[in-house]
């Protein structure tokens, strides 16, 4: 709103009185400007036709005075003419430029120069195109000067000669100050008219956009202004016949169908609520900034709060610090904001008592823009410790099943030291019987004494197995650690190396140059690596067996079983990770599943790199370097 004079203007009023202000008073004004101009026009030519013929009535008086060389006459005539109102003078010149007649005394005898304005009317142009009157400007007024030249005619040329055209020039100058006094006076009208004329039409403008305008769509921005303060019942008042009644009518229409649109969003979001709160997972929206958009019951309970309180929170305030997801490397979101790809992770969540913990498994999917980018991140928390608990008692049994091939390669192994230890220890009962109750001898006490360092030897190498075999045959602790790869991979075929000589396989190790620490966990990599073993020593039928084992480091670090075996068949490839998928008779087919999926825990993985049926396979279990920085 504005306020002109004692009025309370709203913008539209202004705009609107303006604007027929301007359609209205600048055509007239221009109009009554160019009829104004057409009136001085005419005025101007009226006065130079009375100044013609004025000139034409002096040039006679004048010629009749010179012929009977009385000028006298003529100079009444001049004085009288001056003083006239509208009169600024009256002169006659000679060819010289000299005034010889005035109706001013004081100009007779003068000369004008004709560089002069009053020469330059007719010099300054050809004397085709010379004007017989010209407007000057003179102290602020408007001068209207009639040049009239005096022809040499016959009865003038007894004492002016016969070789001049002209005697001389008839100057009379009239003053159009009354004319321009009257425009002035005019043109005040005119402005006084359109103020007055402005002032109406911005009245009446008012009182029409107002009563016609105004009032109805106050009534209508006050009914959009109760729906959108959430009175949805609200309706406009239709009044007439004409636009706005139109527009009000679709205002109402269109509120009508807000409604029902907003009932059916508040009804949908229900149900949406209730499936994503029926949900045991934790589901959490987050925005580009980390900042929760919307979160599940589930999540809640985890994080100690209710869903509305966390909407608006940080992700790291709202967990107070709980996460252990604090830097870009680590949260499975930011890498989904920087690559637009589904991200995984795994944590493990001690537990307030002590205990064990949990173990969480988040998944972070990227919600795209309509530009390609990601602007949202859904959070999916899962609770898999009892399927972890659950891989890890397969995995026991796993392992056994592993240890169980290993059994007969083992148990040569520990009755071969074992046969020497028996041998040795009846060597010496039977020396110690032969001697009776005579003292030893120094040949027996020496042969007492190897006996006994190689029976020492031999429990010693018995103990050195079976603590190999105790150690792979411990659970999984869920810990990550440094490791020495290449030392963990070496005491695995040392455990396996009976087994294969027992099938006349030759199990060879390419040591590579010292590897990489890498953080993995110690009793994961053995069960993986013992694993695939078991697998490849298993495919080979027959003496002459070869396995080898190489480590190749570049991007990463690759542990390479390659096997001169069966093979596996190409409709068995696409299945082979997958659980309870075997060809052994006696196979769990949990052993490559849970191999994959407990590498992949910490980044790694494990994957076939080639096989062909007849010829062999291939196993890569691949390492993460750690990162230098």
């Amino acid at each position: 709103m504005a306020r002109w004079l004692s009025w309370e203007l709203d913008r539209l009023t202004i705009r609107l009185a303006v604007g027929t202000a301007v359609l209205v008073i600048v055509p007239l004004v221009i109009g009554l400007f160019l009829l104004e101009r057409y009136n001085l026009d005419n005025t101007i030519a009226a006065r130079q036709a009375t100044a013609e013929l004025e000139n034409r009535m002096l040039e006679v008086t004048l010629r009749h005075q010179m012929i009977e060389q009385d000028n006298r006459l003529m100079m009444e005539i001049l004085h009288e003419i001056g003083t006239q109102p509208e009169v600024r003078g009256a002169m006659v010149l000679d060819h010289e430029g000299i005034i010889r007649l005035s109706s001013h005394d004081k100009d007779i005898g003068r000369q004008i120069s004709r560089d002069s304005p009053t020469c330059l009317v007719c010099h300054s142009k050809s004397r085709e195109t010379r004007d017989r009157w010209v407007l000057l400007e003179e102290e602020d007024q408007l001068i209207l000067r009639s040049v009239l030249p005096i022809t040499n005619r016959p009865e003038c040329q007894g004492c002016h000669g016969d070789t001049r055209k002209l005697n001389g020039i008839l100057i009379l100058d009239i003053s159009l100050a009354a004319v321009q006094a009257q425009t002035r006076r005019h043109a005040s009208q005119m402005a006084v008219g359109a103020l007055l004329l402005m002032f109406i039409l911005l009245t009446g403008v008012r009182f029409l956009v107002r009563r016609l305008v105004l009032i109805r769509l106050a009534r209508l921005g006050r009914t959009a202004r109760s729906i959108t303060a959430g009175r949805l019942d609200e309706r406009a008042e239709i009044e007439g016949d004409d636009v706005i009644s139109s527009l009000a009518e679709d205002f109402n229409n269109m509120a009508d169908s807000t409604a029902i649109l907003l009932k059916e969003i508040r009804e949908r979001e229900l149900q949406l609520t209730g499936v994503l709160n029926s949900l045991d997972d934790g589901l959490i929206v987050l925005d580009r900034d980390f900042h929760i958009v919307a979160a599940n019951r589930s999540i809640s309970r985890r994080l100690g709060a209710y869903p509305e309180a966390l909407r608006g929170k940080h992700c790291d305030d709202a967990a107070g610090k709980a996460l252990p997801c604090h830097d870009d490397d680590s949260c499975p979101s930011a890498q989904c904001l920087k690559t637009g790809r589904l991200q995984r992770a795994t944590y493990h969540s001690p537990a307030s008592d002590g205990g064990a913990g949990r173990v969480q498994e988040v998944y972070a999917s990227p919600v795209f823009a309509d530009d390609g980018s990601v602007s949202k991140v859904v959070e999916v928390w899962r609770d898999i410790t009892e399927r972890v608990r659950e891989e890890e008692r397969m995995a026991e049994i796993e392992r056994l099943s592993s240890l169980g091939v290993l059994a007969s390669g083992l148990s040569h192994e520990v009755n071969t030291p074992l046969a020497t230890t028996l041998l040795c220890a009846e060597t010496i009962l039977a020396r110690l019987e032969d001697r009776g109750s005579s003292p030893v001898d120094a040949g027996t006490a020496d042969a007492i004494h190897d006996s006994a360092d190689i029976i020492r030897l031999q429990v010693l190498r018995c103990r050195k197995i079976t603590d190999q075999f105790l150690r792979f045959a411990r659970g999984i602790p869920p810990s990550l650690e440094p490791i020495d790869l290449g030392k963990v991979v070496q005491g695995v075929i040392a455990l396996a190396q009976p087994t294969a000589r027992e099938a006349g396989i030759d199990l060879t190790f390419d040591g590579a140059d010292p590897l990489p620490v890498v953080t993995a966990n110690t009793e994961v990599v053995q069960h993986v690596v013992l694993n695939v073993l078991v697998n490849a020593i298993e495919s080979i039928n027959g003496e002459g067996g070869i396995i080898t084992v190489k480590f190749l480091v570049d991007s990463a670090i690759r542990l390479q079983i390659e096997d001169n075996g069966s093979g596996i068949p190409p409709e068995v490839q696409k299945n082979m990770f997958e659980p309870f998928r075997t060809e052994k008779p006696r196979g769990t087919g949990l052993g490559l599943f849970l191999s994959r999926k407990f590498m992949r825990r910490f980044g790694g993985d494990v994957q076939l790199l080639h096989s062909v049926v007849g010829k062999g396979s291939c196993i890569e279990i691949t390492f993460p370097l750690e990162d230098p920085s």
